[in-house]
């Protein structure tokens, strides 16, 4: 399988040792001596386990799964996949906040998914999503508990521009790569030697 179909055979490894992140790093040093990347997990296109993603025509490559991010889990990580394949990509933080299910996603796991770069295509400062995960959830919430309510809102939908997550200073590269490192178990987006 390795010779002949190597990507998914990373990937099912991967997805086998999910909770080992000794194992995922000796997973990813092989693939990376075999020229196979291993893509950023991402909210829009990692799943809960590690998936082949295809590049090119003739180029595949293996996503990280965001159950294997430390401290998320993968009840609200599948809970997240599911509204992401019902109603389509995370447009925005708040986009994801008004979708998300706030009792299944707590602070912890909303800071881990951004210390891994997760939200990394929506928003790139990792710090200030991390220091609003609780207005995050706040959000979700207040969300959950409308979605779930007979009534309507008496002054409607609040505009999303209205809405503005408090602001940070992005983190030094060292930095994320130390929260990176904290959250994943090894440096996958690079290393602090580069």
């Amino acid at each position: 399988l390795k010779a002949n179909y190597p990507v998914e055979f990373y990937a099912a490894s991967m997805t086998l040792e999910i909770n080992n992140t000794d194992k995922l790093n000796i997973f990813r040093k092989d693939m990376a001596s075999h020229q196979i990347k291993l893509l950023s997990p991402d909210i829009n296109h990692s799943n809960s386990d590690f998936k082949v993603e295809k590049l090119n025509p003739k180029e595949f490559a293996v996503r990280y799964a965001l159950s294997a991010i430390k401290n998320v889990g993968s009840q609200a990580i599948i809970s997240i996949c599911n509204e992401r394949e019902k109603n389509g990509y995370f447009n925005s933080l708040l986009d994801f906040a008004n979708r998300i299910n706030a009792s299944e996603l707590n602070k912890r796991q909303i800071e881990s998914l951004a210390k891994s770069g997760s939200f990394d295509l929506i928003d790139t400062n990792r710090s200030k999503i991390y220091r609003a995960s609780e207005y995050l959830l706040k959000i979700a919430t207040k969300a959950s508990e409308d979605r779930n309510s007979s009534q309507e809102n008496l002054f409607g939908n609040i505009e999303e521009e209205q809405l503005e997550l408090p602001s940070s200073l992005p983190w030094g590269e060292m930095e994320a790569l130390k929260e990176e490192f904290e959250a994943i178990g090894f440096y996958l987006s690079g290393h602090p030697l580069d």
